[in-house]
Formats: structure tokens, C-alpha cells, sequence
């Protein structure tokens, strides 16, 4: 079922801070994910019952948080370059304050 992406300003602010070949990178599994509905591991993985990462490895790893809004849209709600083993308890707290505004 083909979805649309679209972006939380503040997270479309991060994303524009990523590197070019990460923002490259991301573009791609955006359209996969516009397509399909939905991304495999090792590229997304579901973190709660509506929030979902995008994972991207490329000096270094980076992630976009993402849910799914009624219909066919996915809202893009934070990105970050990951420098820990498990997602940052702030950017999840973060996201989830985001996410309240679309829901």
C-alpha cells in the first residue's frame, strides 16, 4: 500500500544536518518505505507500538524516528546520529512529545 512521507519541520531541520551521503542514503529507503508500507530489519526496526526507526550505517550510524498517521501518511519526527549502544532516553522522550501533536 503505497504511503507518503512527510517531515516534522524540527526533524526536517536534523535530517539537513546529516551528511550528504546519509541524506542520500535515507532518500532511498524513503522510497522503499513510501512503497512497501514498511522497512526489514537491518534498516528499520520497531521500537514501541507507533514508533518506528529508519537505520542507516555510514560513518557512523543514524537514525529517524517515524510513525504511522491515519491513512496513508508517515510523519518523519526526529533525527540524530546515534553515539550510544541503545537509542538515547531523550530523543525517545523527544519524539514521543512530537508525536503528540500529530495523534
Amino acid at each position: 500500500m503505497k504511503k507518503v512521507i512527510r517531515f516534522d519541520k524540527r526533524a526536517e531541520k536534523e535530517f539537513r544536518k546529516f551528511p550528504r551521503v546519509v541524506q542520500v542514503k535515507a532518500k532511498i529507503l524513503f522510497d522503499v518505505l513510501e512503497r512497501d508500507g514498511r522497512l526489514e530489519e537491518p534498516y528499520g526496526k520497531k521500537l514501541d507500538s507507533n514508533l518506528f526507526e529508519i537505520r542507516l550505517k555510514s560513518n557512523g550510524q543514524w537514525r529517524i524516528l517515524y510513525a504511522y498517521l491515519i491513512g496513508k501518511e508517515i510523519i518523519i519526527l526526529s533525527a540524530f546520529q546515534k553515539k550510544t549502544q541503545q537509542t538515547p532516553l531523550k530523543e525517545l522522550k523527544k519524539t514521543r512529545e512530537r508525536m503528540k501533536i500529530y495523534k
